[in-house]
């Protein structure tokens, strides 16, 4: 009786090793009401007072100051590369044309490795949890001298 105990234990322990479990355990989440304001301009208004006091964080705590930010962000903006000035819209023949990322030799090496048999569609086994299951059996029926 001792020795299915045991068995039992062991087995439970090895299944319950291979469970998988939720990595975050769920959390209230609290609701919160949004409403607009009866004033548009008040409310646009509040939000470019936030977004002022943002930027001034931002530029103390990156040890600058928010008009450096802003000239530096135009010198970027006036660097971009603008897309071809022959119309106000952008068509696929104004874009250089698809270069395959892929070399013929990584392709090559792509192909040979899918086709080594191992296909995603087809399940796989878990040999892990039959090893664990035999060597649990095996320790039940060995160590009845040391266990029990």
């Amino acid at each position: 009786m001792q020795s299915q105990a045991v068995i039992f234990f062991l087995l439970f322990t090895a299944v319950q090793a291979f469970t998988i479990q939720p990595a975050v355990t769920p959390t209230r989440v609290r609701s919160v009401n949004l409403f607009m304001a009866n004033d548009a301009q008040a409310e646009a208004e509040a939000l470019r007072e936030k977004a002022r006091l943002l930027k001034e964080e931002v530029a103390a705590l990156s040890g600058t100051t928010v008009e450096k930010m802003d000239a530096k962000a135009v010198e970027e903006k006036a660097a971009a590369p603008a897309p071809p000035s022959t119309g106000e819209n952008l068509y696929d023949d104004q874009v250089a044309e698809f270069k395959d990322p892929l070399s013929d030799n990584m392709r090559a090496k792509l192909m040979r490795e899918a086709s080594s048999g191992l296909d995603s569609e087809k399940p796989q086994t878990n040999v892990i949890l039959y090893i664990s299951v035999v060597v649990a059996i095996l320790v039940g029926l060995a160590g009845s001298g040391i266990l029990y």
